[in-house]
């Protein structure tokens, strides 16, 4: 009968280390997939962070200053979620039951009393050595998400003031488009227009230079005298 009492107490402390055991597990769970969010969210934050570097290094503006300084705390964040969620992935010991030969003839040299109580006194000290371990890795992994929660709000920020500043730049270039034009057509003179031809012709009109032509050779105005020579007829 008293076996039976201490076989019961040997249940609740195997159900209790199973328990954290299974506690152990969801927290790996839980990391991994907070580590693939993180993922999506770090490529996001290294495409706005190279933008931010290309054109906003150094800032001018006041809200280039804030897309700045929010960059930076972004950034941040995402490192410090990475470390606090890997750190909760790292490699832990836990403790458990064995099945070896130890525990096989520890079957054999003890009575069936002595086995549930001493197992229960095991399975004790297990769950107290696994719950700090899981304690440990429950604190970083909720500081990990705390801190990937604060870059998610960040980001929703950095997101809307991009777009004004996007929008504020594309009103910029347009009204500049605007103003070079209206000035390009205010500097343009006007064509003139031909007069329409009439019928009669213009009296005062200069005719063109002519060119002077020397004249050729022409037989018919020589006249061939004795002697040799020869002399233009008038």
């Amino acid at each position: 009968m008293s076996s039976e009492k201490y076989k019961e107490l040997y249940i609740l402390s195997k159900e209790a280390l199973n328990e954290e055991m299974g506690r152990f597990a969801r927290i790996d769970e839980k990391a991994s997939k907070y580590l693939s969010i993180l993922t999506l969210l770090a490529g996001s934050v290294a495409y706005f962070g190279k933008w931010v570097i290309e054109n906003l290094v150094p800032p001018i503006t006041a809200l280039e200053w804030i897309l700045v300084i929010l960059a930076t705390i972004l950034c941040a964040g995402i490192f410090l979620s990475w470390f606090f969620i890997f750190n909760s992935m790292r490699l832990h010991s836990v403790i458990k039951p064995p099945l070896n030969d130890e525990m096989i003839k520890f079957f054999d040299d003890n009575t069936l009393i002595d086995i549930y109580y001493a197992l229960t006194k095991g399975n004790k000290e297990a769950l107290r050595e696994n719950r700090v371990t899981t304690d440990r890795k429950s604190k970083q992994l909720y500081y990990g998400y705390n801190t990937l929660i604060t870059s998610g709000f960040v980001l929703v920020a950095f997101l809307t003031l991009f777009l004004i500043y996007s929008w504020n730049n594309t009103s910029n270039i347009t009204k500049t488009e605007r103003s070079i034009a209206m000035t390009k057509s205010k500097d343009e003179k006007p064509q003139t227009t031909e007069k329409p031809s009439s019928d009669k012709p213009n009296p005062n009109i200069v005719p063109p230079t002519y060119d002077m032509v020397t004249e050729g050779y022409d037989p018919s105005k020589v006249q061939i005298k004795k002697g040799g020579k020869s002399t233009k007829k008038k």
